[in-house]
């Protein structure tokens, strides 16, 4: 690549912006994250209660690592569980939580509730590098809605894992929000680069 074409690199590379992490953390009836773009929520209330190895909802893969997750309403209302119907880490037999995306998010938050040890909650991006990490909060019996998660662009899955065996937590309201489309004025100036770069290819070959 000349001179000329690494000096429209940047620019182009500029349009896309640095990606800004956000850890969410929140305490309300309803745990959604607060970002630009659409919001969805999967309540797990429509589900049967019941164990499995992974399950696919909403756009997501649910997975337990090392063990099963499951759906339950043995508390509802509880925990900060917001609903007839939560999901659990099989009462604390499964140390390790994944959840994959369907596509690519830009931020998402959970309730969170019941752990009385800390766990690392990490985000993902498609390639396996992680993009965010954070400690949870501990919750014990709290019932005032406490809640997890990023901002973040380019994430694809994230895991939760405990610090130590044996604890049983409680998610419920995940919440997400879509990949943004870049602004007009991004999209302009991408635009003036890959102009740019075709200037120069055809000077190149005249």
């Amino acid at each position: 690549m000349n001179k000329s074409a690494l000096l429209a690199l940047p620019l182009m590379l500029a349009c896309a912006g640095a990606a800004e992490a956000t850890p969410i953390l929140g305490t309300s009836g309803f745990g959604a994250p607060v970002v630009p773009g659409t919001n969805t929520v999967i309540s797990f209330n429509d589900q049967v209660d019941g164990s499995f190895g992974s399950m696919s909802l909403g756009g997501f893969t649910f997975s337990g690592i090392g063990g099963v997750l499951r759906f339950s309403n043995q508390f509802p209302d509880q925990f900060n569980g917001r609903g007839a119907r939560y999901l659990d880490n099989n009462a604390g037999q499964t140390a390790g939580l994944r959840i994959d995306f369907n596509g690519i998010l830009d931020a998402f938050a959970f309730n969170w509730g019941a752990s009385d040890v800390p766990w690392t909650l990490t985000a993902f991006d498609a390639f396996g590098n992680i993009l965010e990490s954070m400690t949870t909060p501990v919750t014990h019996a709290s019932n005032a809605g406490d809640y997890i998660g990023f901002a973040h662009a380019g994430m694809a899955y994230i895991t939760l894992t405990a610090s130590s065996a044996g604890d049983w937590i409680f998610l419920d309201n995940f919440t997400f929000a879509t990949q943004q489309v870049p602004e007009p004025g991004s999209l302009a100036v991408l635009g003036l680069g890959l102009a740019g770069l075709a200037g120069l290819r055809r000077r190149k070959s005249a």
